[in-house]
This record gives structure tokens, C-alpha cells and sequence, in this order.
């Protein structure tokens, strides 16, 4: 067994850590100008904007807010950001929000102490010091971004990954009293988005021992508690936060595969939303890796303690346990069911076949006509 990793430098987990950010920037001394980087609505809504500048100044930071992140954040709003973080002097970073503003922060943090345009840090290009550090204050239940090394942009409908441990957040500090105002639909697709990563991690090739530790917790914490969860229950919901870091946490090591490179254009071109258009593809998946890798697939069976006499048993009894989530949150059962036409499956394929890193990934990498079927089962559902 081989595996490399660098954890997240700090990670503060618990209801009421909020409060706790003042005395924690001065731990770790972290002074001077922050850039809060959010979304465009939540957290101005919600009061978190203004509580996070209150905390920040009782710091004795000064704040430049950058509230102006969308979903998927565009290549020109991470660019826009640095050179206003550059402009003022900005010393570090604080990401409030899901993974679209945590990203933000990790690609402004690069940009704002190295230059250039964010392309050139696109993997398999390597992000060297210097960056800014980020502090991570994640609001859903799906990314992991606080505590991965991963940051994604959107760019011509396409999806661009940065891959470095130099953007793992310095600081990750998750509160589940965010959630309580995440409504229904979003806490549904960013889970799935967890499940997707800890799935998807477990058939990488990189995946071992220690990242299947975070695989088995993560999947059973999310069957155990997306109903309540969904229902707006917080100690569901603080679970799933949990379980969502856990899988940040597995795919650092592992990665994702093929579920991702699936469904990063139907986001691109529908808007449909990350975890959903993962969903979409993951029973597929299933179906898939059970007959490629039987043994692999009755192994993680039995490390979710599901009974079953074959590794075909077990795949259509985790099917269906994960069909059960999907209705009882109402989400489109098929990409027809989602909007998506026939018209475009020759597109979805050919996007997914170029992203030859999720591919190769996989421990079984489909062929181009596995990735045929893939679409073309998850079209119908």
C-alpha cells in the first residue's frame, strides 16, 4: 500500500465555531487585509456577510468584500478578483459559501501573489509558492473544497481543474448552524455531489486503506441521513456536512473518475447543477464497475454492510438505496427527465471522453463505446 497526502493544515468542526474565527486568525497569525469572497445572494441575505465582517474587524482586520461569485465561477471572475485583492493589498483569503466561492478564493489566492492568467495553473501544471492563505467557511453539504486541493473554473462550456496541495485552505472551519438556512434542493444536490466523490474514489486507482476509511463513513453517514436531512433536521444535516468532508477528504488521495467527466457538461451547457448532474450518471456507473470489477464492487458491500449474494446482487440493492434518496427528494430520475434532449448524447460523450484524467483514473477505464453505453442507460434512467 502507497499513498501521499498533506491534510488540511486546520480544521475546526462543530455548531457555534463561527464565533471562534477571531481567535483563530490571531493563532495563526493571520493580520492585515482579508478579501471575503461569497456568492452573489446567500450570504448577503442570510446576515452572515455583515456577521463575518463584524468578526473580521473584532480582529482588527480590514475587509474588501468580493460578493460576486457565481455558480461555477467563471475564469474572468476569479481573474476580476485578484486584481482587486492585488489592487488593495489583500494578505489572505476567506471563502464563504459552497464550492463555487471556496474555489474562487483558492484561484484569486494563486493569482494575486503569482500573476498571470488562471489557464496557466491548470492541471497538470504544478501551483508553487507563493500563494495566499485561504480560510474556508463552507455553507453545503457536497464539495469537500474546504479541505481539498482541488479548484474547478468554468470556461467556453468547458470544466478546468487546478490540482496542488498549495490550495488546500489553511484554515477549514465548518459551523452547521449555516445550515439551517440551505434550502431543500441545494442540501439534496451537493450531497449527492459527497456521495459521487466517495463512490467515485473508491474505484481509482489511487485509492487504498486509508482513503476507504473516509469512503465507508462518508457513504453510510449520507444513507443514514439525507431523509431527515432534507427535511431540514440539523443534527441530520451537521452528519452530512460531515460525511461531505470525509469525501473531500478521499478524493485528496484518490480522486475522482469517470461520474465527474460525465457530468461536467451537462452543468456547462443545462445549468444543471454539479451534484444532480453527478447523480445522473452514478447508477449508470454502477452497473458499469460491478461487472468490471465484481470483487472490488462485493468488497464495498460488505464495508457498508450490505448483505447480498452477488456483486450484481449488491450493485441493484445500492441502486435502489440510492433511487430511494433521489424520489424522496424529487430529483429527475434520467437526463430525459432533467431536460436533456436526445439531440445532445453524441455531445455529452465526446465532452466526456476529454477528460482523459477522469478516465484514466478509474481502475477499470471505460472504453469509448462503455462511455456510449453510460449516456445512452442514463438518458432513459
Amino acid at each position: 500500500m502507497f499513498f501521499s497526502i498533506k491534510f488540511p493544515r486546520r480544521v475546526i468542526f462543530g455548531r457555534g465555531s463561527l464565533e471562534r474565527l477571531p481567535d483563530l486568525l490571531d493563532e495563526l497569525e493571520l493580520r492585515g487585509k482579508a478579501m471575503l469572497v461569497s456568492g452573489r445572494k446567500f450570504a448577503r441575505e442570510s446576515g452572515y456577510l455583515e456577521k463575518l465582517r463584524f468578526l473580521l474587524n473584532s480582529a482588527g482586520i480590514y475587509v474588501v468584500t468580493y460578493d460576486r461569485v457565481e455558480p461555477n465561477p467563471s475564469v474572468e471572475t476569479v481573474e476580476n478578483g485578484a486584481k482587486i485583492a492585488k489592487d488593495n493589498g489583500v494578505s489572505f483569503l476567506v471563502g464563504f459559501g459552497g464550492g463555487s466561492a471556496i474555489d474562487a478564493a483558492k484561484g484569486i489566492s494563486i493569482l494575486a501573489a503569482q500573476g498571470g492568467n488562471l489557464e496557466d495553473y491548470y492541471y497538470p501544471s504544478s501551483v508553487k509558492p507563493p500563494t495566499l492563505p485561504v480560510v474556508a467557511i463552507p455553507t453545503t453539504c457536497g464539495t469537500g473544497s474546504e479541505v481539498t486541493k482541488y479548484a474547478v473554473f468554468s470556461k467556453n462550456l468547458r470544466k478546468n481543474i487546478i490540482a496542488s496541495d498549495q490550495i488546500i485552505p489553511l484554515l477549514s472551519l465548518l459551523d452547521a448552524e449555516v445550515l439551517k438556512h440551505l434550502p431543500r434542493k441545494i442540501m439534496a444536490h451537493t450531497v449527492m455531489d459527497a456521495f459521487s466523490h466517495a463512490l467515485e474514489s473508491y474505484f481509482s486507482r489511487n485509492s487504498c486503506d486509508f482513503s476507504e476509511i473516509f469512503v465507508q463513513e462518508s457513504l453510510k453517514k449520507i444513507f443514514e441521513n439525507f431523509k431527515k436531512g432534507f427535511d431540514g433536521d440539523i443534527d441530520a444535516r451537521e452528519k452530512l456536512f460531515y460525511a461531505s468532508m470525509l469525501a473531500g477528504f478521499t478524493i485528496n488521495i484518490a480522486g475522482t473518475v469517470i461520474v465527474h467527466g460525465l457530468g461536467y457538461y451537462l452543468t456547462e451547457r443545462f445549468g444543471i447543477p454539479h451534484g444532480l448532474a453527478n447523480a445522473l450518471f452514478i447508477n449508470q456507473f454502477i452497473e458499469y464497475i460491478s461487472l468490471k470489477l465484481p470483487k472490488r464492487t462485493a468488497r464495498l458491500g460488505s464495508l457498508l454492510g450490505i448483505t447480498a449474494s452477488s456483486p450484481e446482487e449488491f450493485s441493484e440493492i445500492l441502486i435502489e438505496k440510492i433511487n430511494e434518496l433521489k424520489k424522496y427528494a424529487e430529483l429527475p430520475m434520467s437526463l430525459a427527465e432533467a431536460g436533456v434532449p436526445s439531440s445532445e448524447l453524441s455531445t455529452i460523450i465526446e465532452q466526456a471522453l476529454s477528460y482523459k484524467r477522469n478516465i484514466e483514473n478509474c481502475m477499470a477505464p471505460p472504453t469509448d463505446e462503455e462511455i456510449r453505453k453510460i449516456v445512452e442507460n442514463a438518458f432513459r434512467g
